[in-house]
């Protein structure tokens, strides 16, 4: 990880999510929170009382305020607190995340003359108020240039978008590099060990959310008969949320495949498990983007995916993954056996994958907070206003909280 360019100062940064779960949307800004501090940036976080995000932050350090999102009186109570710890710490960009927290976040900010807000865009369904994009933020970064063009269609002026792909997994915690082959074959024989899987064993992977537009079904549907012509074959979905499981567990009963079916829940280590797939699937109606596919090409594993959102820009079709239309399950069943029956392709298709990936410098720690500080600086200037510089005397703010410890926003007031 490198430091800041001589010519880009620090920023300080008040990052927002409502969401109390751990999806591709949070993961990304997890991963932004720890690239940006690296970089030397003073970046803190505010989101909801036992959210899970703020659990993992907390873990590494950062200053983590909570507050309640949802309703009108909450709305009121949160832009009061927002203004409040906004003039307080004297913020150079509040970057908002989702529409609740984006209300109560980008107004209080606005109100306390924050030089600049950002909201963040995520998802590739249609933005029914501009608000959250235009009356509220002065900016919005999304994650591919698919979102971007959404927006564009949506009357949001180009030069008031900046587009910030996903970074890739940085190396593993122990500082093996997981992407070099030889640690990842061992990290792969010890995922399949504690999974339960075989050498012979062919395990298509699929970590995301039980979300209804993830269309999980369909994978079961596309596998099931792959799974009865091969009772090696098994299917290791990573993830949760009702009624999605319900429906897995009652669809993989009725086809009869409940013993090549594993529905383990949500997983922390979801992005270490890829190593312990020979492929993964995930054939999505809707994605923006999609941290898990290079969480895959990280892996060296190939990828079966369908042709929308973010997707494309995510992978290298032909190259380390197979795309085909959303809700075609013949076409997915298809490209499924492809793979199952020929590790020689998925091997090369994984070395494949992992040769691209650590070389595309988008996808890189590096290259996703340059591209962040670029539109933040350039936004500023725009804007009329120079980054501030942190603090260093007694006065400055803490850079570091003590472990654990709960930063409310009430005992910030």
């Amino acid at each position: 990880m490198h430091s800041l360019p001589p010519a880009a100062r620090p920023l300080k940064i008040l990052h927002t999510e409502a969401a109390k779960g751990m999806g591709g949307q949070e993961i990304y800004l997890f991963r932004h929170l720890l690239a940006m501090r690296a970089r030397g940036h003073d970046v803190s976080l505010l989101c909801q009382p036992g959210a899970r995000l703020a659990a993992v932050a907390r873990e590494q350090g950062f200053i983590v305020h909570t507050l309640e999102m949802g309703g009108l009186l909450r709305l009121l109570r949160g832009i009061r607190a927002v203004w409040h710890l906004a003039r307080k710490h004297r913020y150079d960009v509040v970057n908002v995340t989702s529409r609740r927290d984006a209300l109560i976040a980008a107004a209080g900010a606005r109100l306390a003359g924050t030089p600049l807000v950002v909201r963040s865009r995520h998802l590739m369904s249609p933005v029914n108020s501009l608000l959250t994009y235009t009356g509220l933020p002065h900016r919005v970064i999304t994650v591919s240039q698919f979102v971007k063009r959404l927006l564009q269609e949506r009357g949001i002026a180009p030069e008031r978008i900046g587009v910030v792909p996903p970074m890739a997994p940085a190396p593993a915690a122990n500082g093996d590099d997981v992407a070099a082959p030889d640690s990842l074959w061992q990290l792969r024989a010890q995922v399949r060990a504690e999974l339960g899987f075989g050498d012979d064993d062919v395990v298509v992977g699929c970590v995301a959310v039980l979300r209804e537009p993830k269309r999980h079904l369909d994978l079961l549907d596309a596998i099931a008969p792959l799974c009865r012509e091969n009772p090696r074959l098994h299917l290791y979905i990573a993830g949760d949320g009702e009624p999605v499981m319900s429906r897995l567990k009652a669809q993989r009963a009725q086809l009869g495949i409940e013993a090549q079916v594993h529905l383990p829940g949500y997983r922390p280590d979801a992005a270490r498990l890829m190593a312990g797939f020979d492929l993964f699937a995930l054939p999505s109606h809707k994605e923006a983007a999609g941290t898990v596919f290079l969480e895959a090409a990280q892996a060296g594993v190939p990828v079966v995916a369908t042709r929308v959102g973010g997707i494309p820009e995510m992978v290298v079709e032909h190259v380390n993954a197979l795309l085909v239309e959303r809700g075609d399950t013949a076409a997915l069943t298809d490209a499924l056996r492809v793979l199952v029956t020929d590790a020689n392709l998925r091997q090369t298709m994984g070395r494949a994958g992992r040769a691209w990936i650590r070389h595309e410098h988008r996808f890189s720690a590096d290259g996703h907070c340059e591209a962040t500080e670029h539109h933040y600086h350039l936004w500023l200037g725009e804007l009329g206003h120079g980054p501030r510089n942190i603090g260093t005397g007694a006065d400055a703010p803490p850079r570091q909280p003590v472990a654990g410890h709960d930063h409310r926003v009430s005992r910030e007031l």
